[in-house]
């Protein structure tokens, strides 16, 4: 018989038959032996036996079972063994480019622990919007949190804004840990800070006033690495935010930072001169230490994007989300003992379409690095797959875009790479489509999963939504930044 499980199941043997059980037929048992989130499954004759060590693998066993549920109400008799491939499986929200709703991030939340994901990472500042409240810093929602203008991908220009309460975002924390999943705040410095600049002005290198950012792409108004209350901003956000998030890890970006304004400003230079630095990237790596120590004294371990190993100069300590490396720094990083995250820009980013990222594509995508020695895959904490929202307006068109891509990360994620099967995971991936209708996922349909080549559709690209992409727009923005 055919189970309809995502992810798959480490270990499943089939003895063959069903059987309709009760309440009165369901025996639990806590086994110290079996790992944190594992479990152990038998389902016979006389009945349907789970054992666990935490509570945590009970709530994974009972997701399995509700999986392997029938229509008819049936369960089928076999045996399941089963823990994690990897012990981060994380999906990241930008909420800054376009908010959704508490309710729809709820939604979003349930759909994912359902397929297993333990950690949500939330993009809650950009340089389109500040999307948390602050009561330290007044002006962030005052100003930051408030754009002229609705849509990247639109005319609009209504203003479009607003932000998270505190009371909401505790609220969220605690919908996610009923659900064993932590929440990974992300507070992006130096860069992608146009909206707190916007703010507080004298918080960029030349302290003229500006806008909240209505285009996307990158910016070239970062934080002043040279002004010491510039420290004291983010350390006084740090501290505000920490308060809200109880989980280990703080992200603070480190991405896509110009260094342009850097170079000009007098005060950078003579921080550069100072702390006895070579360049601008060696600034941000000062600049990224100072705040990683900060969270340290918190309590907190910092996670960073992969440009923040360019300097050279990241504290061991730090976790890398290894993005686009096309230097290969993190597999080096690896190699020496340090943590990283895999979402891969070509395979795990979930705004790009179908078109450019076919679900095939994300699921064949082995997160075990080429490079990577014997430490360095001991080295890799799991995967993550974000879904960015500059072109994406509402969470119809996000959910379509996520389902039943997430899936295929969190299989990645779960399932030893032995055991994929991509046929398998079709129609297991379809089986669970009435589950998501029910959680209000608006899952993508199965035509348009893996559409032709673009070579081959004739034009369809052009005409077509699902296909259109804002690839190439990201992709030369970035060249554009090297430059």
């Amino acid at each position: 018989m055919a189970i309809n499980i995502v992810p798959m199941p480490n270990n499943v043997y089939e003895y063959g038959g069903e059987k309709q059980f009760f309440e009165k037929d369901f025996i639990f048992e806590k086994k110290d032996s079996i790992p944190e989130e594992g479990y152990e499954i038998t389902i016979g004759e006389n009945g349907v036996f789970v054992a666990y060590s935490t509570e945590k693998g009970l709530y994974y066993a009972k997701n399995t079972l509700t999986q392997l549920e029938t229509e008819r109400g049936k369960l089928p008799f076999l045996r399941i063994v089963d823990a994690p491939r990897f012990p981060y499986r994380g999906f990241m929200i930008d909420s800054s480019r376009h908010m959704q709703t508490v309710a729809e991030i709820k939604k979003f939340i349930e759909a994912a622990a359902f397929f297993k994901f333990n950690v949500f990472h939330w993009h809650l500042t950009d340089d389109q919007g500040w999307r948390i409240e602050s009561e330290k810093y007044p002006e962030l929602n005052a100003v930051g949190s408030f754009r002229n203008g609705h849509g990247f991908s639109s005319k609009n220009k209504a203003v479009y804004g607003g932000y998270y309460t505190k009371d909401e975002i505790r609220d969220i924390v605690e919908f996610c840990r009923e659900r064993y999943i932590d929440v990974i705040p992300e507070i992006d410095m130096p860069g992608h800070m146009v909206a707190a600049i916007a703010s507080y002005p004298e918080l960029s290198c030349s302290g003229k006033q500006t806008d909240v950012a209505i285009q996307a792409g990158i910016h070239k108004n970062i934080l002043c690495a040279g002004k010491e209350e510039v420290f004291n901003f983010c350390f006084g956000v740090i501290d505000e935010v920490s308060e809200l998030f109880p989980c280990e890890y703080f992200h603070i970006g480190g991405d896509e930072a110009p260094k342009a304004r850097w170079n000009d400003c007098p005060r950078c230079r003579e921080r550069i001169r100072e702390e006895g630095l070579r360049n601008s990237e060696e600034l941000q790596g000062y600049f990224v230490n100072r705040i990683a120590d900060h969270l340290r004294k918190l309590g907190k371990k910092p996670v960073v994007w992969n440009e923040s190993l360019k300097s050279g100069m990241l504290g061991k300590d730090a976790v890398v989300c290894d993005w686009m490396d096309r230097e290969h720094l993190c597999e080096d990083w690896a190699n020496n003992g340090g943590k990283i995250i895999i979402e891969d820009f070509f395979h795990y980013y979930l705004d790009y379409n179908y078109g450019i990222t076919p679900l095939k594509k994300t699921y064949s995508y082995n997160p075990m690095l080429e490079k990577l020695d014997i430490v360095g895959r001991k080295s890799v904490l799991g995967v993550e797959t974000p879904i960015w929202t500059e072109f994406v307006e509402d969470f119809e068109r996000m959910s379509y875009l996520c389902f039943p891509r997430l899936m295929a990360v969190g299989e990645s994620g779960w399932t030893n790479w032995g055991r994929h099967d991509y046929r398998d995971f079709l129609r297991r991936a379809e089986a669970n489509r009435a589950k998501l209708l029910s959680m209000g996922i608006n899952m993508a349909p199965k035509k348009d999963w893996d559409p032709l080549p673009l070579g081959r559709l004739k034009g369809q690209y052009q005409h077509n939504k699902n296909f259109i992409t804002p690839y190439f727009f990201r992709v030369n923005v970035l060249k554009k930044d090297e430059e």
